[in-house]
């Protein structure tokens, strides 16, 4: 007979069973059904912030800067504004029919206007070597000129020296009708503090039409005069009051 065991016999622990991959355990995370809710509002949040944030960002765009429509305006308001100011420029007389002052801010000489009949050029029918023009009867062929500019004058002349000068230069270019031309200084020595040199001169013909002039040369500085020139050579007795009245108007712009 075999004897029997002595030893009681031990139960045998078994482990629990392993979980396969994939299977997680039906204790663990969240049911389905909870994880769906979750995500379905999780999606609704971000896509209200996203809607809130393109909605902000258009709003300030849309605020900050102005519309096509503005802007247009706007440059078709300056283009009209700059239209005008290069129409009010090219306008041919300055002044005319005897109204106004003469204010050449070239020269820095300013004259009143004589009466009816003068017209002052535009500054696109000025000749290079005046900076203002201003003519008794017609423009092309006038009957009397009064003009103003800037010349040199000589660093080592009185300018009365310089003054003489000029004014023979100038009417001996501007009297074409032959005859003596003649200069003579007027007595004036300045003009609103500056020193300066007037002078009547003219040309005698054997017919007795001579022509008849003023000329004033101001100093501006050692190197500069200013000068204005009036010059009637078929005006007759209105031309030659006309430039003596302007002559005894003219001042500094300074």
């Amino acid at each position: 007979m075999h004897a029997g065991s002595d030893r009681p016999e031990r139960e045998v622990e078994r482990a629990p069973a392993a979980r396969r991959p994939g299977h997680p355990r039906p204790d663990d995370g969240e049911p389905d059904n909870a994880r769906r809710v979750t995500f379905t509002i999780a999606i609704v949040v971000t896509s209200v912030f996203l809607l809130l944030t393109a909605g902000g960002i258009g709003w300030f765009i849309a605020g900050g800067l102005p519309s096509s429509g503005e802007d247009t305006a706007a440059d078709a308001g300056a283009d009209d504004a700059t239209g005008d100011d290069t129409a009010d420029t090219d306008a041919a007389p300055a002044d005319q029919g005897g109204e106004g002052t003469v204010s050449d801010s070239h020269s820095g000489l300013a004259y009143d206007l004589p009466g009816e009949g003068w017209t002052r050029l535009g500054d696109d029918q000025v000749p290079a070597e005046y900076s203002s023009y201003v003519v008794y009867g017609s423009a092309d062929d006038p009957d009397a000129i009064i003009v103003t500019g800037t010349e040199d004058l000589g660093p080592l002349e009185p300018i009365a020296v310089s003054g003489t000068r000029l004014a023979a230069d100038m009417v001996g270019d501007l009297i074409t009708g032959g005859g003596d031309v003649w200069v003579e200084p007027s007595g004036q020595t300045s003009l609103d503090g500056l020193p300066a040199f007037g002078a009547t001169m003219g040309s005698d013909t054997d017919d007795g039409e001579g022509s008849y002039g003023r000329f004033l040369v101001v100093e501006l500085n050692d190197d500069t005069g200013a000068f204005m020139l009036g010059l009637n050579t078929g005006g007759g007795d209105e031309a030659t009051a006309g430039i003596d009245a302007a002559f005894e108007s003219v001042g500094t712009l300074w």
